[in-house]
């Protein structure tokens, strides 16, 4: 089993790839396919198959996180979360070289999400190529908390003269 050591290593890793994201597109990269490779990963989350996420998963991602391991991340992840109200693709984004992780091109494809117990939040899923294909190798989610509410500004008063 990883210590805690390990994975907070590989996830700030992971963090540290989508810090680093530039929104220049690869060439020749089938847009289309990242995010439906994307989605269809993600959505095992939705249905509490970590097992089938890691093993769909690339060696890089492998390398650094057990099924076990994994399979507890993504519980603890989704039982604060709550259950999925609803997602949309919003971006994807190039990143070369991210510091942490193995030198080469990654793909971050980038979600707006809402669940129960976070109404706002970005599901970022990493991908690389790996055997000819691309394939998952991060999973962040981060919540947005909703600004608190300004007050409002006094009315105006009349100038008297």
């Amino acid at each position: 089993m990883r210590s805690l050591k390990t994975l907070c290593t590989m996830w700030l890793a992971a963090a540290a790839l989508f810090l680093c994201n530039i929104n220049v597109m690869a060439q020749n990269v089938p847009l289309d396919a990242l995010v439906r490779t994307a989605s269809q990963w993600l959505s095992l989350s939705d249905v509490n198959q970590s097992d089938r996420m890691w093993d769909g998963s690339g060696p890089i991602m492998q390398k650094n996180i057990s099924k076990q391991d994994w399979a507890k991340y993504l519980g603890n992840l989704r039982g604060e979360l709550g259950p999925l109200q609803g997602r949309e693709w919003a971006q994807v984004a190039r990143v070369v070289n991210p510091p942490g992780l193995p030198a080469g091109e990654y793909m971050n494809v980038m979600f707006n999400s809402r669940f129960a117990r976070a109404a706002t939040t970005v599901e970022k899923i990493s991908l690389t190529l790996a055997g000819g294909k691309w394939v998952p190798v991060g999973y962040v989610v981060e919540k947005i908390e909703p600004a608190p509410p300004t007050a409002a500004a006094p009315a105006a008063q009349p100038v008297k003269r």
